[in-house]
């Protein structure tokens, strides 16, 4: 029965629900708006502080028990307590057992050369030190073949090196590309007062911008996992931009002169490929042997699907490997199923990238975590959204933004090798080779740079691995200069169109049957 009393408590009902009557205008459902925004809002922030006491508790957790799990992170004094694990490597045909060498660089950076034959890295990543001061600094710790070969199995037996290093010190090209970088450096560190070293990481600007676009990723996040339309788009392309940006410098070491930035940083975006994984396939091996058959293991990932080099043996179904929708459907899954899983499952199995680049079979505990971390991969990337959206946007949510990252990746790595100019190059010189066998595009072009994280400056990045991407524009120019002079063919086109037309090209070319 309706009644004043009835209406005056279904009033207070309305009101504590946010719902006010109005005399003249139903705004009813506005004050319920706001306080769902609210709700909203508070959401997002719990989110962000959670997420923010998770990463904090891992980081605390890496820098406590780290080196236990991470082997390849072992200090010196770590290892005394491992008499068994020694790291031994040969440079320039000299055996040394580096175990209680405090690198510079961090330990990881030694540990990469480890049972293996580490002249190539060794010569990329010390261009400011003399090599008198070098020789004096590992003459310290040499010893002979006999001693290298009753402490461990090289990992690669047939590893024997690919270039000629007579007269090295002697070479009048090296010298002068490294006097070139020196000169550049010298003069930054005397203006800042720091080592050459310094002077060649990440600069101030430049960490700003990586905290800027880290911060623009991160708050672009609640909405993307919202499910908003616009963010769908503008979520990839920010995780692509960041991430180039500062991911691949500090993996080769790059970034900062604290080894532990390098090493940790990106393990924020794991999605290019597990750091452990990305060491061996890029640093240890495409790095120090670019387009080398069977050393190089990027000219190997899908064999089946595409053939890009001429070590890898042609077949039927690379007869159609041009075709548009080919090439589109390799490059949308090649980073997020092909790199990131497949290619990661074969080699923690094989204990070998690509049957290219061997490595020392992982301990339980490196194991657990390895898998565990591919684990919440997978969730980030293609699981999450089946547990908050509707099937078929989840469907959406879970497959297309990791193929833009895919496709993204993709574009930018492909293009800088594999052209008709450079897919087949070769020098036995290994300064003249890293040249030949690599292609800038776009240079001066300020998209061209942004958009690569500096990949379009892939010559004078193969030349100095170690020297952040951000300094590569000004050193380009001298470094074309010094290839001209010794006749050296200095690859170069105008942007991504021309870039990636070269490879269309290279890639069609090879779709055909070899005659003989």
């Amino acid at each position: 029965m309706w009644n004043s009393s009835t209406a005056c408590e279904l009033d207070y009902c309305e009101d504590s629900l946010g719902v006010l009557p109005s005399s003249d205008t139903d705004v009813h459902t506005v004050p319920l708006a706001e306080v769902s925004a609210s709700m909203a809002t508070s959401s997002d922030v719990l989110h962000v502080c959670v997420a923010l006491s998770v990463l904090y508790f891992v980081v605390r957790v890496v820098q406590r028990y780290g080196a236990y799990v991470f082997n390849e992170a072992l200090t010196p004094e770590q290892r005394k307590h491992r008499p068994d694990d020694k790291l031994v490597t040969r440079i320039h045909g000299t055996y040394y057992d580096l175990s209680s060498f405090h690198h510079p660089g961090g330990p990881i950076a030694v540990s990469l050369i480890h049972r293996r034959d580490g002249t190539a890295l060794f010569e990329s990543h010390h261009p400011f030190i003399s090599r008198g001061m070098l020789n004096k600094i590992l003459s310290k710790y040499e010893i002979s073949k006999k001693a290298y070969l009753d402490c461990c199995t090289p990992l690669d037996p047939r590893d024997t090196g690919f270039y000629d290093w007579e007269g090295i010190d002697e070479d009048s090209f090296a010298r002068e590309l490294k006097e070139h970088v020196n000169e550049y450096f010298s003069g930054i560190a005397k203006r800042k007062g720091i080592t050459l070293n310094q002077a060649a990481k990440a600069t101030p600007a430049r960490w700003a911008l990586i905290i800027s676009l880290m911060a623009c990723f991160f708050g672009t996040l609640p909405s993307f996992m919202n499910g908003n339309w616009v963010f769908f788009f503008i979520s990839p392309m920010l995780a692509w931009v960041t991430a180039v940006n500062y991911w691949h410098d500090g993996l080769h070491f790059s970034l900062s002169t604290d080894w532990r930035v390098n090493a940790w940083l990106p393990y924020l975006f794991p999605y290019y490929s597990s750091p452990w994984l990305w060491y061996h396939e890029h640093v240890i091996g495409h790095h120090a042997y670019p387009n080398v058959a069977h050393k190089d293991p990027d000219l190997a990932h899908a064999p089946q699907l595409m053939r890009e080099h001429g070590s890898i043996g042609w077949k039927p179904t690379h007869g159609n490997q041009a075709r548009w929708h080919r090439v589109l459907f390799v490059w949308s899954v090649a980073l997020g199923i092909g790199l990131s899983l497949l290619n990661d499952a074969k080699a923690n199995l094989k204990s070998s990238y690509n049957n290219v680049v061997p490595y020392t079979s992982l301990s339980r505990p490196r194991v657990i975590a390895h898998i565990l971390g591919r684990c919440v991969y997978v969730y980030l990337l293609h699981l999450w959204p089946f547990f908050t959206m509707p099937l078929w946007k989840a469907l959406i949510w879970a497959t297309v933004p990791g193929a833009m990252l895919s496709a993204c990746f993709m574009l930018n790595t492909q293009i800088n090798h594999l052209s008709e100019a450079c897919a087949h190059a070769s020098s036995s010189n290994f300064y003249k080779h890293q040249v030949v066998t690599a292609q800038n595009f776009g240079n001066g072009n300020l998209f061209c740079y942004y958009f690569s994280g500096g990949l379009n400056y892939q010559i004078e990045h193969h030349l100095f691995p170690s020297v952040n991407h951000c300094h590569l524009p000004a050193l380009s120019p001298g470094i074309k200069r010094i290839c001209q002079k010794h006749g050296v063919p200095y690859n170069h086109v105008t942007g991504y169109c021309e870039a990636f037309a070269a490879h269309f090209a290279h890639t069609k070319s090879m779709s055909v049957k070899p005659t003989c």
